[in-house]
């Protein structure tokens, strides 16, 4: 059956999560120290505060956006902000995390890849965490994109695949699935059904039970592990 839709996960498969998530942090702490100075919110702080909000709303479990404004907003609520500054800074606050969150520096070959393979198939992008394709400027070649937080569960749970698959409209045997985790991705997709490639860019040995179609140990290799299963 042949492939018509590629779909990868983001965060340590297009690029290196852990910098970008610094660069994050980082941004978030002087926005605050700028523009809130009599905010606490060092680590201890705001490991404590996420507890309080989660207990009081564990829906947010999943909305992993939500739930980093929310601990933002208490944290202000607690400095001595009131609660209509708190809720307006958590904003503000909150879009400048994005903002940097969303400025990666993609592995190599990766956008090469992309724009590659964006000419055969329909590709989307399905994550756990809030990349945005519109931010990261990658629009023009991922025609779908869901998270988590939209479907209501994280990989390794299924929904984020089969809203992939409602949203195509085609067989599982016609998608790929790309990503970086044994679990969450190979496992996870090949469960319902799905073709699955592996990125592994650390030439680790696979942990997992059930085996990748396709392995990859660099991003300019993906187009052909791609054509090897859609032969």
């Amino acid at each position: 059956m042949a492939i018509k839709v590629l779909a990868f996960d983001l965060d340590d498969t297009l690029w290196d999560m852990r910098p970008t998530l610094i660069r994050a942090e980082q941004k978030l702490h002087e926005w605050l120290k700028s523009n809130c100075p009599r905010i606490s919110y060092d680590p201890e702080t705001t490991r404590s505060l996420r507890n309080e909000v989660l207990q009081e709303h564990p829906e947010l479990k999943t909305s992993i956006s939500e739930l980093r404004r929310r601990v933002i907003e208490l944290a202000l609520q607690r400095s001595g902000y009131t609660p209509t500054e708190s809720e307006s800074y958590s904003h503000e606050a909150f879009e400048a995390f994005l903002q940097a969150r969303n400025q990666v520096l993609f592995f190599d070959g990766a956008l090469d890849a992309v724009r590659e393979l964006t000419q055969r198939y329909l590709l989307g992008t399905l994550t756990n965490g809030n990349a945005d394709i519109q931010r990261l400027g990658l629009s023009d070649y991922f025609s779908f994109s869901f998270s988590a937080e939209q479907v209501g569960a994280p990989k390794p749970a299924p929904n984020l695949f089969h809203a992939a698959l409602e949203h195509t409209g085609v067989k599982a045997q016609e998608m790929i699935y790309i990503g970086d985790h044994p679990e969450f991705d190979v496992g996870a997709a090949h469960d319902v059904g799905l073709h699955t490639i592996w990125v592994n860019l650390n030439e680790r040995a696979f942990p997992g039970e059930v085996l990748p179609d396709e392995e990859i140990g660099q991003l300019s290799d993906l187009p052909a592990a791609v054509g090897r299963i859609d032969s």
